[in-house]
């Protein structure tokens, strides 16, 4: 598992993935910056949500299409090495550089905050659950434009609950998907006192639940897609 998560960081630094998340951590870091102190958190909580939290979905699209078109899957799948561990290995390392990113946004732009755990616990969850999706709906996707369609489908049905979150309709049925946990969740640990409430634990609960869920429909669509189709070989259309 180590020497495959090391293989996954070597591949996105060749493909200029860190230069990337480095590029939209300083431009966003410079616009909280020029917003007043009294509404960074906010507008904090919102970058962290729609940036590095999500922006593992759209790369681990591109991943598994590369990986594709050079046959890597082929190849994979034909020796020792677990499903589960090659989706793992793709979701981890690109959950640290999430970690990494959104850590340093909060700690720059509004200082250290009481709640270094739960932020931590909040942004793994939301980008293990936004990169098993991107990966759900990348494994059968013939070329990059039909999984940006999909993906723009996908995250208008999935960041529904930000409506909710701003208050400007509200429909309970939100309260309960992921992204509304997620951003709760950030907001209680970006401008709360430190103490993990009730409601809190109830959405790191359900986040909890939504990636299980979302990992196990990627794990199935790859195992239906490549693992029983080993002899696939079709490029595709990037």
């Amino acid at each position: 598992m180590m020497r495959l998560l090391k293989q996954d960081v070597q591949f996105q630094f060749r493909h200029g993935f860190y230069y990337v998340y480095a590029f939209v951590t300083v431009v966003y870091i410079a616009i909280l910056l020029c917003i007043p102190s009294d509404y960074r958190s906010f507008w904090t909580v919102l970058i962290i949500f729609t940036d590095p939290g999500t922006l593992g979905f759209f790369f681990v699209g591109t991943i598994i299409m590369l990986e594709r078109n050079q046959q890597l899957l082929t190849y994979m799948f034909i020796t020792p090495l677990k499903l589960s561990s090659y989706l793992l290995s793709k979701i981890i390392s690109l959950t640290i550089i999430a970690w990494v990113t959104s850590l340093l946004i909060v700690m720059v732009t509004l200082g250290i905050t009481n709640s270094i755990l739960l932020l931590s616990l909040t942004i793994f969850l939301c980008s293990f659950f936004f990169t098993s999706c991107g990966m759900a709906i990348s494994v059968d996707a013939p070329s990059l434009n039909h999984f940006m369609f999909r993906s723009i489908v996908l995250l208008l049905v999935l960041c529904t609950p930000l409506l909710h979150y701003l208050n400007w309709v509200s429909f309970s049925i939100f309260e309960i998907m992921p992204s509304y946990s997620a951003l709760i969740l950030l907001q209680v640990s970006i401008e709360g006192q430190g103490i993990i409430s009730g409601e809190s634990l109830i959405h790191l609960s359900l986040l909890i639940i939504w990636s299980f869920v979302a990992f196990s429909i990627a794990f199935y669509r790859f195992q239906t897609y490549i693992s029983v189709q080993t002899g696939e070989s079709k490029e595709v259309s990037i």
